[in-house]
């Protein structure tokens, strides 16, 4: 059965184009691919800009956040010292002995 598998395939013939026969070749981004591809990177680069602009408010969002949270740590801190401060000054706190 194999042996007439290979016959057949052997047998198969190429049939060449009529020679008045035209074959036009347009450019690969014209007619309704070029249009389908012009809107489709359209699309990405209306997304790319969309996305873009959301991007730069997430990060001045971030370097603002950034910003209170050190000045709040900061003002934690300097409270914190003036309590301390205080509650020594009234008798309240032992003075700490260093740490080695």
């Amino acid at each position: 059965m194999s042996k007439n598998r290979k016959k057949q395939s052997e047998e198969t013939a190429l049939v060449a184009l009529q020679p008045s026969t035209e074959i036009t070749i347009l450019p690969p981004e014209s007619g309704v691919v070029g249009e389908f591809l012009d809107n489709v990177r359209n699309a990405f680069r209306a997304r790319a800009m969309r996305m873009n602009g959301l991007m730069n408010r997430i990060n001045e969002t971030g370097q603002r956040m950034e910003g209170l949270l050190r000045m709040a740590a900061e003002r934690i801190d300097a409270a914190e010292a003036r309590l301390e401060d205080d509650l020594r000054g009234q008798g309240l706190l032992a003075d700490s002995e260093p740490e080695e």
